[in-house]
């Protein structure tokens, strides 16, 4: 391991400065190139989806290393503006292969699947001719997809860039300084409880200045996206999310009436913490304060020694995976200057590999957080072996192998802890989180299906969409939070939201929090055995739905009482903290 806790890249790219970024540059303009005519000779269909796929691959390689080397860059060291360069040239380029792709998937549409299969070389992309084949009825002509993928630079791509420069750059006065977005966000962690009320009234006061151009680049983004959707064929932008994610509308019903039936589990939580502070009902200010205690002064090679014991107990792969990223610097360990905040996994099945992001500080969270995002890349270790075009899998499952991790370092952590004011801590980590999950999510989601619903007919202005937030906030944490203080503006400060392409980013978490609680529950009760199912269930999770993902672990995700098992999960955790509060 790196001495200065720094990953390395150069598997990637030795540098910037790497000739063979612009040789990788030259590849990838050449292919797209050669794809404008790639239908024009007369072939079998058969064999042009052979070449074609062969072609895709290519690409998809070529595109991967480049765009993964310079956003690892960038999120490292954010002064480095030539890799926001470069992302955008990749993006310019790549649109001109929109023609291919689409003509491509056309093709494979208009074929037999059960017959293209029988070819030796095309039977390890049944799933994936399939979802092409269904995915071909909702794209409109090459030439619209591509002016649509330039357009979007300028469109959509400049109101999420509006979002992110008016909400990275505005501040408020707190105490006589001046602190910005981020950092008023930041101190709802703190221990103190009047430095947590006066950011949040601080935060509050901050939105007035942004809520005209916040809400006039939601509705623009909004209503693109619902147009583009109707014009693509999908019911709706839910039906268009919920296709892209491979999960029927059966399953994710079946999973909010799960959340909204036991959601009084919760909000048990929230009025004993509310007790706690002598409230009736929890502030929202206090929502993620921290209570009783939680072990610190963690190094990195403590937390490894940590995360490597407790993996070995449970699944020996997840272990030797753990150590082998803190071995081989897999990892971007501290905190920086122009380092970006927070932590992630990307990973590299082009190297057979993952890099991790971490804000490591010594604390308890940290060490959760790593084991989280450890989670992620044991995913991509289970993936690598899948040919290029079968190596993507969608935002339910994306967070099941690392929810699954955090929750089980989590839970060993209070099944160990003696005093009652750690096990206080602890527990209170474990039901914020899972809270926020279930109970934010479920608000989120309702919001954010509101506002398609009535932005094709209205203009909504900051009220209203103040006035949805309020109404699903309260939907989603029933009792539990004194409305009087529920935050008017989480629109204003969430970027998903201003995505053209991650509409109803919110559900997806929802379903990872509580899939995973479901899965471990079993590697609890059947142990081992158990364990190999979970393996084999990650690594189909990139050729299969979210229902056939299930079925291999022996869960039926349609059905509702599914999800309201893993909801009650958290009861005896619950009332473990009532009774220590």
């Amino acid at each position: 391991m790196q001495e200065n806790g720094r990953w390395d890249l150069t598997p990637l790219y030795e540098s910037l400065d790497d000739p063979r970024i612009d040789e990788d540059f030259g590849r990838l303009s050449k292919l797209v190139e050669g794809s404008r005519s790639f239908f024009e000779k007369e072939a079998d269909a058969a064999d042009q989806i052979i070449d074609g796929i062969e072609l895709s691959e290519e690409m998809y390689e070529l595109v991967y290393r480049l765009a993964a080397y310079f956003s690892l860059v960038m999120n490292a060291d954010t002064s480095i503006s030539k890799t926001v360069a470069y992302l955008n040239r990749i993006q310019g380029i790549m649109a001109g292969f929109q023609p291919f792709e689409v003509a491509l998937k056309r093709l494979i549409a208009d074929q037999d699947i059960d017959e293209l299969v029988k070819q030796e070389k095309l039977k390890q992309y049944e799933f994936m001719l399939r979802e092409s084949k269904a995915t071909a009825g909702y794209l409109l002509d090459a030439g619209l997809e591509e002016m649509i993928a330039h357009l979007d630079i300028y469109g959509v791509g400049a109101w999420e860039n509006l979002f992110d420069q008016l909400t990275s750059t505005a501040s408020a006065d707190l105490d006589g300084e001046k602190k910005t977005l981020t950092e008023l966000r930041n101190l709802a962690y703190d221990p103190d409880q009047d430095v947590r009320h006066k950011a949040y009234e601080a935060e509050l006061s901050l939105y007035p200045q942004l809520e005209k151009s916040l809400a006039g680049a939601l509705n623009a983004i909004k209503g693109q996206v619902l147009y583009l959707t109707g014009k693509r064929g999908h019911a709706s932008p839910l039906d268009e999310s919920l296709f892209s994610n491979r999960t029927s509308r059966e399953t994710l019903d079946a999973m909010i009436e799960a959340i909204i039936e036991k959601r009084d589990i919760f909000v048990r939580y929230f009025k004993a913490k509310a007790k706690y502070f002598g409230q009736e009902r929890l502030h929202w200010a206090d929502m993620f304060a921290p209570i009783g205690k939680l072990p610190s002064g963690y190094t990195v090679e403590g937390s490894r020694e940590m995360l490597v014991s407790s993996f070995e107990k449970l699944h020996p792969p997840i272990a030797e995976l753990i150590d082998k990223a803190h071995e081989d610097n897999w990892i971007d360990f501290y905190p920086r200057e122009n380092k970006v905040g927070g932590a992630f996994c990307f990973n590299l099945a082009i190297i057979r590999q993952s890099r991790v992001l971490s804000n490591f500080d010594g604390s308890y969270s940290a060490i959760t957080t790593m084991a989280h995002e450890l989670g992620h890349a044991y995913h991509g270790l289970r993936i690598e072996d899948h040919a290029p075009l079968n190596r993507s899998y969608t935002m339910p499952v994306a967070e099941t192998a690392s929810t699954f991790n955090e929750t089980h370092f989590v839970l060993e952590q209070i099944a160990a802890s003696e005093d009652p004011e750690e096990k206080l801590g602890l527990l209170d980590s474990l039901l914020m989180g899972s809270g926020q999950s279930c109970c934010d999510i479920l608000s989120r989601f309702l919001f954010e299906k509101e506002v398609f619903e009535r932005v094709a007919n209205e203009n909504l202005r900051s009220d209203d969409l103040q006035e949805i937030m309020h109404r699903a906030q309260l939907e989603g944490y029933g009792e539990g939070l004194d409305e009087d203080s529920l935050h008017p503006y989480m629109w204003a400060c969430k970027g998903h939201y201003y995505s053209g392409s991650l509409s109803f980013y919110n559900y997806p978490y929802a379903f990872g929090a509580l899939f995973s609680v479901a899965l471990y529950k079993k590697a609890l009760s059947d142990g081992p055995e158990f364990m190999k199912k979970y393996d084999e269930m990650l690594t189909a999770t990139t050729v299969s739905s979210s229902e056939e993902t299930g079925a291999l672990v022996g869960l039926d995700l349609t059905d509702k009482q599914t999800w309201i098992t893993s909801m009650e999960a958290f009861e005896p955790y619950v009332a473990e903290f009532e009774r220590l509060v």
